[in-house]
């Protein structure tokens, strides 16, 4: 549970809503270069890197493959799907053995009909990611 203060999306909340919301994460074992989600799949799993190396990449095994990020320990991904409901815009990867944490739709939903204040601190880290992209593809500060 302390664990999940490390994970940017959940490091503003209190012990309570960290205890809360670890009832509801599963983990994960992968093995080096096992897919977790390809590109175009309609899951809506939000996954927590606990250890290993997650690549993200765009066209994953096409003569056009672009690595669009790395993530390790404390990191998370597939923000987008959990509340989007939409494909998933690239393929996530294994480089190296990996545990991850995975928080399913219904549980994260169950856990913000729970503890509503949850929502808050999650959407404003939400929000600051948002930010910190577009920043990213502006070349510029906002």
């Amino acid at each position: 549970m302390i664990f999940l203060r490390r994970v940017p999306l959940f490091g503003g909340m209190a012990l309570e809503q960290l205890r809360v919301l670890s009832a509801h994460l599963t983990e994960h074992h992968y093995l080096s270069d096992e897919v977790v989600f390809w590109e175009g799949d309609f899951s809506q799993e939000l996954y927590i890197v606990i250890s290993g190396e997650i690549a993200i990449i765009k066209d994953y095994g096409t003569d056009h493959e672009r690595r669009l990020n790395t993530l390790y320990g404390g990191d998370f991904f597939g923000d987008m799907a959990i509340f989007e409901g939409a494909a998933r815009s690239a393929t996530a990867v294994t480089k190296s053995e990996s545990e991850l944490l995975i928080l399913q739709p219904e549980k994260f939903k169950q856990t913000i009909y729970q503890k509503p204040d949850l929502a808050f601190e999650i959407f404003r880290e939400l929000s600051a990611r948002i930010r910190h992209r577009e920043e990213e593809l502006s070349g510029e500060r906002l």
